[in-house]
């Protein structure tokens, strides 16, 4: 339990400072080419993932704050209080709740997200993200592998039963 609540701590700390970070050393729109194929961008994201319901104004946005504290609430209870997470499924949980707490903290306070990795190869560019939405893919992925994984397992095992 203290483990799951110190690498939210972790996760959403490192979130957090690398906006902060990033914020504090370039302007609106303004980039840092990293490789052939990083950049660091800056851009504010009032909508979703994909910048979706990005024009809503004030209404979408506490609509959005809304459901988000929703989600994360019925989360927060699954992480701690279900003893019974497998160590996959404990982990993706986190993963996705950090994700969606650094993310809540923007919206709250500054009335946007802060994006700011743009990953590209050549004419092909990738949606602008952070670390909060990285941290939340990564949760769903491992969330899917061992979903497939417990339940093809389990379904081996009860057809040898």
């Amino acid at each position: 339990m203290t483990v799951r609540i110190l690498t939210i701590i972790l996760l959403v700390g490192i979130d957090q400072i690398s906006k902060l970070l990033i914020s504090s050393r370039l302007s609106l729109g303004e980039s840092i080419n990293l490789s052939p194929f990083l950049d660091f961008t800056l851009l504010h994201n009032t909508g979703i993932a994909f910048s979706f319901f990005s024009s809503g104004g004030d209404i979408t946005r506490w609509l959005l704050v809304a459901v988000v504290v929703l989600v994360l609430s019925y989360m927060f209870l699954l992480i701690f209080k279900r003893n019974s997470l497998h160590c996959l499924e404990a982990t993706s949980l986190v993963l996705i709740f950090s994700g969606g707490l650094g993310n809540l903290i923007d919206r709250v306070l500054l009335g946007y997200v802060v994006d700011f990795i743009h990953v590209y190869y050549k004419a092909y560019s990738f949606y602008v993200f952070n670390l909060a939405d990285s941290f939340i893919t990564l949760g769903i992925i491992v969330y899917l592998i061992s979903f497939v994984f417990f339940e093809s397992i389990k379904n081996y095992e009860n057809n040898i039963s």
